[in-house]
């Protein structure tokens, strides 16, 4: 195994912290998407709901 003998610590850390920059942004738009994904699905339950109270409410005033 290959062990270097002198290392820059700056460009390391530099690397290091741009790496979490990086990931912290993919971090981020992943819960965005996630975030609207659920969203979006909660519109479509409240959507397919109303369908529901809709044709629930006509039949009652039929039945009438």
């Amino acid at each position: 195994m290959y062990k270097a003998t002198s290392i820059d610590t700056d460009k390391a850390l530099e690397a290091i912290e741009a790496f979490r920059r990086s990931q912290s942004l993919e971090h981020q738009k992943q819960l965005y998407g996630i975030q609207k994904y659920y969203e979006e699905l909660e519109k479509g339950l409240e959507f397919a709901e109303s369908l529901f109270e809709c044709s629930c409410y006509e039949k009652e005033e039929i039945e009438k």
